[in-house]
């Protein structure tokens, strides 16, 4: 009988790991854990997904919409935009794992993530206001500093929702769901966004300051919702040592976090460098009105509401990680199809944007369900939990994918002699050097980090024996704390 890879991980080894005394943190009960009981509520997801409602609300506009804004309107040049938001991205790689180690080290009477999710609000709202109400005369010193507070917030309310997802179910199949319906109301925010300035007739300004105002007000009220209506599972550790800088040497060289953190930077990196593109190329090079390329865009978006239960189905049939490669692919194919079909087609291109969107839904929500799939691995192995470590190591990766992709594209546009005034007349080889840009990065890099999946072994039953590893492990600790189990 062939011996499974996970086969180390007996209960009967961990018996011996387990502390003589209950190991206590500051301000908490010797253990704190229970574990979840069958199925989680359908309401429970639901509320719970709303915190990425203001995620998807922000991400879009940061991507899409602020750099042709600062860089046109607001009279910042191209190269400046590019380099600022880039360097803040770059930046921002200390700043995720700082609070991913800290949220690994933090005990309090309201659970360990919420208090996360709570301190983002008032950052992010900050930050939201001073970058959509800036007016024209901003310096670069302004952008930089204020979009770095606004990144601070954002990976404060990201890290913490990701996390708790983590914590909020151990089975293998339920977290492809709670992340799902993650992604389809992060979908929801970033439409709200796009779609109300258009029904509302709002453009330039007006649409950048009206996005802001959906942020500022969903802020608030998601984290309410979340914080009063998602429980908060806190697991046992069999060790007192606290979170440090020694784990993420050890995290980053883990076999499948290291496939899913190059496999997470290449999905990021591709596709996000078609997003500072996208208003250039639909416009100049393919012919396409404001309206019709934002109603693209949304069509787009809105096709993760159904991409994203699609690949949570195929995700419980076919594995999370042979889905992931299957969606590379298909990604790889429409993307380099697009982009060729003729100007001012929009009864074809339309069509075709809501199938890619519907496509690459798969790949945020998949490798962040995965990961919590990894954090069992790891508090096995090493009696830890580090989940708030290696979410952290996660979006990093996607930060720093998306830094590249607008620190490449944008000076490798205007490398090309673009021009992105308002009113400027581009030559052919411009336009060329556009469509060259926005079809064969994204190709390559997507199929590389389907190339980089390959061979990825923690499937379902593997986790399946993880977790019954984690769970005698767990009764014994609480038993021997004196904790009911349950």
């Amino acid at each position: 009988m062939r011996m499974s890879p996970f086969s180390f991980a007996l209960p009967r080894r961990h018996r011996r790991m387990l502390p003589a005394t209950p190991v206590r943190g500051a301000g908490e009960s010797p253990v704190t854990a229970t574990k979840p009981k069958g199925p989680i509520p359908l309401r429970t997801i639901m509320a719970f997904s709303l915190a990425t409602a203001p995620v998807g609300a922000l991400s879009t506009p940061l991507l899409v919409n602020l750099p042709p804004y600062y860089a046109g309107l607001l009279g910042l040049s191209l190269s400046a935009v590019g380099l600022i938001f880039g360097a803040v991205k770059l930046l921002d790689i200390f700043v995720d794992p700082a609070i991913g180690m800290l949220m690994d080290r933090t005990r309090t009477r309201l659970g360990r993530y919420r208090v996360w999710l709570i301190a983002s609000a008032p950052i992010l709202m900050i930050g939201t206001w001073k970058l959509f109400f800036a007016g024209p005369g901003v310096s670069e010193v302004y952008l930089f500093l204020w979009l770095t507070l606004m990144y601070i917030g954002f990976s404060m309310l990201v890290l913490s929702q990701v996390a708790w997802g983590a914590v909020l179910t151990d089975d293998y199949d339920e977290r492809s769901k709670v992340y799902a319906f993650g992604a389809v109301t992060g979908v929801l925010g970033g439409v709200l966004a796009l779609l109300l300035p258009i029904l509302m007739g709002k453009e330039g300004a007006e649409a950048i300051q009206l996005m802001g105002w959906i942020i500022l007000l969903t802020v608030p009220i998601t984290t309410l919702i979340v914080t009063i209506a998602t429980p908060e599972t806190i697991r046992p550790s069999l060790h007192a040592d606290r979170a440090s800088l020694k784990d993420f040497p050890r995290l980053i060289a883990h076999p499948a976090m290291r496939r899913l953190l190059l496999a997470d930077l290449l999905f990021t990196v591709g596709p996000a460098i078609t997003s500072p593109l996208y208003l250039f190329f639909m416009k100049q090079a393919r012919g396409y009105t404001e309206a019709e390329a934002f109603i693209m865009l949304i069509l787009f978006s809105l096709a993760g509401l159904f991409g994203a239960p699609i690949w949570a189905w195929s995700a419980m049939k076919l594995g999370k990680h042979r889905s992931l490669i299957l969606a590379a692919v298909l990604y790889a194919v429409c993307q380099a199809v697009l982009p060729l079909l003729p100007s001012k087609s929009f009864w074809l291109l339309a069509p075709g944007m809501f199938v890619a969107g519907g496509i690459l839904s798969a790949f945020a929500f998949l490798v962040r369900a995965m990961v919590a799939d990894v954090g069992d691995q790891v508090r096995l192995e090493t009696g830890k939990d580090r989940i708030g470590i290696l979410y952290s190591l996660v979006t990093s990766t996607a930060k720093i994918g998306s830094a590249l992709a607008v620190a490449i594209a944008l000076p490798l546009l205007a490398a090309f002699g673009f021009s992105a005034a308002p009113d400027a007349t581009n030559t052919p080889e411009a336009l060329m050097g556009l469509l060259l840009l926005y079809t064969v990065p994204p190709v390559t890099l997507v199929l590389l980090a389907a190339w980089a999946i390959r061979g990825y072994a923690l499937g379902r039953a593997e986790h399946d024996e993880i977790r019954g590893a984690l769970a005698t492990r767990d009764a014994e600790a609480m038993a021997a704390a004196g904790t009911p189990a349950g």
